[in-house]
């Protein structure tokens, strides 16, 4: 099926949860008020997958930075408020958020909705020059899906995601030039 993507309004936000809190773990889920947030600061950089006549099965959620330290892993915190650092005149584009329906996955819809969200960030803002992005280190299939796409580790954020009752997991910090 084709796979087309869309900016989400905040008409979507009850979609947008509900693929979040099906895509994660709690304790590792964002709130309702931070999407809202982003979609409102960047809806430009907040994107729905859809497959024809189907409802929405994924999102992609994307900042815009300056510059990024790896010594200010605070970027990276749950709920940080994406206006701290967006500026959308940046070269780095980091990939705040990403999740599929559960029946989804192992269709390699995942892989699709990457590519397709890089080239729509790519195309809309031609500066971006790197992406980053962060991966919990017992994701294995999403951590195959960004190294086959050509990303690759520079850092770690040890005990970075710590899901209610599962194991914490390092942060993997992932980056490729566009």
């Amino acid at each position: 099926m084709k796979l087309s993507v869309r900016r989400a309004t905040l008409a979507d936000l009850d979609t947008v949860m509900a693929l979040e809190t099906s895509g994660f773990a709690p304790g590792i889920v964002e709130d309702r008020a931070v999407f809202a947030q982003r979609i409102a600061v960047f809806p430009e950089g907040f994107l729905l997958a859809e497959e024809t006549g189907k409802p929405p099965c994924g999102y992609f959620c994307t900042e815009i930075w300056m510059d990024w330290d790896v010594c200010d892993p605070a970027r990276f915190d749950l709920g940080h408020d994406i206006a701290d650092w967006l500026n959308r005149q940046g070269e780095m584009l980091y990939l705040a958020s990403m999740t599929i329906a559960p029946q989804q996955r192992g269709t390699g819809l995942g892989r699709r909705l990457f590519r397709a969200g890089l080239d729509q960030m790519a195309q809309t803002f031609p500066h971006l020059r790197e992406a980053l992005l962060i991966v919990n280190e017992h994701w294995q299939e999403a951590r195959k899906i960004y190294a086959s796409e050509g990303f690759g580790e520079i850092a770690r954020l040890p005990a970075f995601f710590q899901p209610d009752g599962g194991p914490m997991g390092d942060a993997i910090v992932m980056t490729r030039f566009l």
